[in-house]
């Protein structure tokens, strides 16, 4: 038994060269705009994790007590954020790149 696909009613043949004539896919303007939001959503999620680091200092927490707790710190705040997937494992990279990087500055 074979099974044999018939075209759809709508269905039309495009030769190799009609396709030069299709317009779309995506302009230079979009993927610039694309990039920059991106980086911008970079930064205030790195920004984030640096007032987070600021405010963890003035606080009272020290080096010597996070070296402790790192570990445990980093772990909670990337799997929390990659609950939501891809972009929250990003997420929170960056937030805990800039939580110690502001941190560590501090101390």
């Amino acid at each position: 038994m074979t099974a044999v696909l018939e075209r759809p009613a709508g269905y039309l043949d495009l030769l190799d060269e009609e396709f030069d004539d299709i317009d779309g896919g995506i302009t230079w303007g979009a993927v610039a705009a694309i990039v920059t939001t991106a980086v911008a959503a970079g930064g205030a999620t790195y920004a984030v994790g640096q007032a987070a680091g600021e405010r963890a200092y003035h606080a009272g927490l020290r080096n010597s007590y996070y070296q402790q707790v790192k570990w445990q710190v980093r772990g909670t705040v990337v799997g929390f954020a990659s609950s939501i997937g891809l972009v929250g494992t990003i997420a929170g990279a960056l937030v805990m790149t800039g939580f110690e990087n502001k941190f560590y500055s501090m101390g």
